[in-house]
């Protein structure tokens, strides 16, 4: 599958086959934080299942969220390796299985193992870009554009192709994730989805997003950016 950088649902395209063999695997319950922003972590970590969000309050008390990271992500091991302060918390969207990777260790296999190394650099310049992609073509567009765009990732990250021909998510997304993800307000998300809904463009089955056309909705998302 080919990374769309444009908004920040991290996995690594490589796979984490390699570096799971590094750390030992922990449980861990839904809104659990991992770490203490301002302080040089002893560890990094692997999601081999689960959601974990990365954010930061703003200066107004808001909470900003960067990147979510889905099964197959690293994160931490840039701040890591270089024993800076992470200045973002990481927590748990949901009940979540992470393999924690000691500094130590990971050091270890740097000396040891060149895969490894492109493993790791991959996940900081994924996060690199995503960022980029981010700050490039954000501010250009409104709310429903942005929607349409994450909506058209979930389909090719989630999406599962029926015989009639729409897609439907095979993972739960819920508004305030989408919310949360685009740091909207969530009556704004709620807002801009019933119009897609009342456009015939999303639907809901079983309590999961569905789309009866995909094109359909990348056509739309066109035609918000040409108007704008």
């Amino acid at each position: 599958m080919k990374q769309d950088y444009q908004y920040h649902l991290l996995y690594l395209p490589r796979g984490i086959e390699r570096l799971e063999k590094l750390g030992e695997c922990s449980s861990f319950s839904k809104n659990v934080e991992l770490n203490e922003p301002g302080v040089v972590p002893d560890c990094c970590y692997l999601v081999k299942s689960g959601r974990v969000l990365c954010y930061e309050y703003s200066y107004d008390g808001d909470e900003r969220v960067y990147n979510i990271m889905e099964p197959g992500s690293m994160f931490m091991e840039d701040c890591l390796l270089t024993d800076m302060p992470c200045p973002v918390i990481f927590r748990t969207l949901e009940p979540c299985e992470l393999i924690r990777i000691d500094k130590c260790d990971l050091k270890r296999a740097f000396k040891q193992d060149i895969d490894i190394v492109m493993d790791v650099c991959e996940s900081i310049a994924t996060k690199f870009l995503s960022a980029m992609e981010h700050l490039r073509l954000g501010p250009r567009q409104g709310a429903e554009w942005k929607i349409c765009k994450m909506l058209l990732i979930c389909i090719d990250h989630y999406g599962r192709l029926q015989e009639d021909g729409s897609w439907l998510l095979e993972r739960k997304i819920s508004q305030q994730m989408l919310a949360d993800i685009l740091s909207m307000n969530r009556v704004t998300v709620a807002r801009k989805m019933k119009e897609l809904r009342d456009l015939d463009l999303v639907s809901t089955v079983d309590g999961r997003l569905c789309f009866r056309d995909r094109a359909a909705l990348e056509e739309h998302m066109h035609q918000i950016e040409t108007e704008g």
